[in-house]
């Protein structure tokens, strides 16, 4: 066992575990025997996991895993099959812009990065599979943003605000959405430092029915790689990119 690690977690996960992975469904009985817990605390576990749905309990009391772990489950299986068949078109984009390639999701109301491919230069960005921004920062929050509902982007700028970051933020919703009109128009989105100055981006998203979860691609270079005279060359570059990974899924 490392050295740090929480005893309630290690309970909860060998919960989940002994349920994900039996052919039976237990009572809180059943389960204080098999894993030799008490009464109490597995009693208090299987009622916050029933709480957030990642169990449900049937009439006779017994547990099987909820729709919440099954969502997901299906996210990570989702994501993971993503980034493997966008790899290739990832590395093609690269050799063909010459800039360093980000895969994004739409993850707790933020964009996270989820795969990098960068070229072989001296200019590197600190970005990394695993970090999150606020959606109006990025060139992917904006290729996503566009294909939200209006509920849907309401509830994340009410909870995430525009924050100002550079001079070139956007900070107003209206401003924000015509950025957003212009998404449709062109078929990608431009991030021109409005989340660090110095860096633009360019980004399209992916859209195919059978993946749910929001997802775009985009390129990310120094104001000196990438002037506004190359915006339309690149971002159709980035455009058939979307596509093509689209229809690969």
């Amino acid at each position: 066992m490392e050295k740090y690690h929480v005893p309630a977690l290690e309970r909860t996960i060998k919960i989940l575990k002994l349920i994900s992975e039996s052919e039976s469904q237990y009572t809180v009985t059943e389960i204080c025997k098999k894993l030799d817990m008490p009464k109490a605390t597995v009693f208090a576990i299987m009622k916050t996991l029933e709480y957030y749905n990642m169990v449900q309990k049937d009439l006779n009391g017994r547990f099987q895993i909820g729709p919440k772990m099954f969502q997901i489950g299906m996210t990570y299986v989702s994501d993971s099959n993503m980034i493997e068949l966008a790899k290739p078109y990832m590395k093609r984009l690269m050799g063909e812009s010459g800039f360093t390639v980000h895969l994004g999701i739409l993850h707790e109301n933020q964009i996270m990065y989820i795969a990098k491919e960068e070229p072989d230069s001296f200019i590197k960005f600190s970005t990394y599979p695993g970090l999150k921004t606020e959606i109006h920062l990025t060139g992917l929050g904006k290729a996503i943003a566009a294909y939200l509902s209006e509920s849907e982007l309401h509830q994340i700028i009410t909870f995430e605000d525009l924050d100002k970051v550079t001079p070139n933020t956007i900070t107003d919703m209206k401003t924000f959405k015509e950025s957003l009109n212009a998404v449709h128009q062109n078929g990608y989105a431009i991030e021109d430092e409005e989340g660090e100055i110095g860096v633009r981006c360019i980004a399209a998203p992916i859209i195919n029915a059978r993946h749910t979860t929001p997802t775009a691609i985009s390129v990310t270079g120094h104001t000196s790689q990438l002037p506004k005279e190359q915006f339309s060359k690149i971002g159709e570059l980035v455009r058939q990119t979307a596509q093509d990974i689209a229809k690969s899924i």
